[in-house]
């Protein structure tokens, strides 16, 4: 943990490297991520901010040729999740991934949302109900969608689409939830600020 760092860590990256077969994309990236902290990355386009969000979820591991190097360390289990040795099945369902262009399954909004719970083995209705309303809540999409949970999600707004897959990532408790871009809607909301 870095001396400049007190608070309680979620997640560790250390030295970390990211390469395309010979390109390197990211070089030498430490940065400690604080629990219950929104971190943001800022930066143009092109210098590397959407690569660095994918390690986190292995995506880069669905493509030969592509490396890491370094850590990505997960607290409190301490588990690097870069580690060759560790499922990157395993770290996407500890890790959600939304994208700022709205990738729906081509399924309805109820099974959307289910989906990471089913995937896990939960099949009882009455948890599904109320796991897949609370996230729609959370996603602030339940008052627009409610009579319609079995419509398919390509039938949404654009807008829709992307609160959908936000309520996707929700119900599943990852641990980590990146946002490739945060949603006008979320941008808008300020945060409070305290009078001490």
């Amino acid at each position: 943990m870095s001396a400049a760092f007190s608070e309680t860590l979620k997640a560790e990256v250390k030295g970390l490297n990211f390469y395309y077969d010979h390109v390197q994309a990211l070089k030498t990236i430490d940065l400690p991520i604080g629990e219950k902290r929104i971190t943001a990355l800022i930066g143009p386009s092109g210098c590397g901010k959407t690569t660095y969000l994918r390690c986190f979820n292995r995506m880069h591991d669905l493509y030969p040729g592509n490396r890491y190097e370094g850590e990505i360390v997960l607290y409190p289990d301490r588990l690097n999740i870069i580690d060759p040795k560790v499922d990157p099945i395993e770290v996407r369902m500890r890790i959600s991934m939304v994208f700022q262009k709205p990738n729906p399954f081509p399924k309805t909004l109820y099974e959307n949302v289910a989906y990471g719970l089913r995937v896990r083995g939960e099949n009882r209705k009455g948890l599904l109900d109320e796991k897949v309303e609370r996230a729609l809540r959370q996603a602030a999409l339940w008052e627009e969608v409610k009579d319609r949970v079995h419509d398919l999600a390509f039938n949404l707004s654009g807008g829709q689409q992307q609160r959908l897959c936000i309520a996707r990532a929700l119900p599943r408790i990852p641990r980590s939830c990146s946002l490739t871009n945060p949603p006008p809607r979320w941008i808008r909301q300020r945060p409070r600020r305290s009078k001490s």
